[in-house]
């Protein structure tokens, strides 16, 4: 499959693959600190979890263009348009990420693992920021895949990969929703007080996901076996007309 696709789109993917690897590099660098005493080592654990949440954040967006490259044979301009805007925002959005992930950790732990405590004026304005990048990321997202549907479309998709397609154009497009909800939320909402509530439509949303995830390769099965069922029953003829 990734011998067809064009020489365009795959320095495309490579320029891609490049902004992502440099906004993570930027997250282990902002993660470590001075290391030279067993203190320093010990205080740079200290920034996993809020890492390992951030870099999931990072990683879950190259994912979905890798996957993206995977069905799509060829590049166009409004493309290789929108991995260029996805490639801009996510080199900004990187640095909210991070920031609200320590913030939230050193929050949940009471402050026993290092990070900024927010002020309650701090805390609309930096969940607006995760919200609007996460927003923007997911609609570019929803409409590249949207446009890989297209039959007539000149990113030339198999026929076997719309589907595919399809289905990651809805949850993106749900993904955008629930950023603009929770920026609703945040912008309408007492988060001063409750700085957890902007994440309850995140949070819904993943719910969501993996309930779809674990019942829809079950409902598949089961449709599969009835299909199977309905034809050894039919196929070549009902029993009695046999007989018969």
């Amino acid at each position: 499959m990734s011998d067809l696709r064009t020489v365009a789109a795959k320095r495309l993917d490579a320029f891609v693959d490049g902004a992502f690897a440099f906004a993570v590099t930027m997250l282990v660098v902002g993660t470590a600190g001075a290391m030279d005493s067993y203190d320093g080592l010990m205080a740079t654990f200290a920034h996993v979890p809020a890492f390992a949440l951030s870099l999931t954040i990072i990683v879950s967006f190259w994912w979905a263009h890798r996957q993206f490259s995977l069905i799509v044979l060829r590049s166009d301009k409004i493309n290789d348009a929108l991995s260029m805007l996805i490639m801009f925002v996510i080199l900004i959005y990187v640095f909210p990420v991070s920031f609200l992930m320590k913030a939230l950790m050193h929050w949940l732990s009471d402050a026993a693992l290092p990070g900024n405590g927010l002020l309650p004026f701090q805390v609309r304005s930096i969940y607006l920021s995760f919200g609007a990048g996460f927003a923007i990321l997911s609609a570019a997202y929803a409409l590249m895949y949207f446009r890989a549907t297209n039959v007539h479309g000149k990113l030339r998709v198999p026929k076997m990969f719309r589907p595919t397609a399809r289905r990651a154009s809805f949850w993106w497009a749900a993904c955008a929703i629930t950023a603009l909800l929770s920026m609703l939320i945040t912008y309408y909402g007492d988060v001063e007080g409750l700085i957890w509530i902007p994440l309850i439509p995140y949070f819904a949303f993943l719910l969501l996901l993996l309930m779809w995830r674990v019942f829809a390769p079950i409902k598949a099965r089961r449709a599969m076996n009835m299909d199977e069922m309905d034809g050894t029953e039919f196929d070549g003829g009902a029993p009695d007309e046999e007989a018969a």
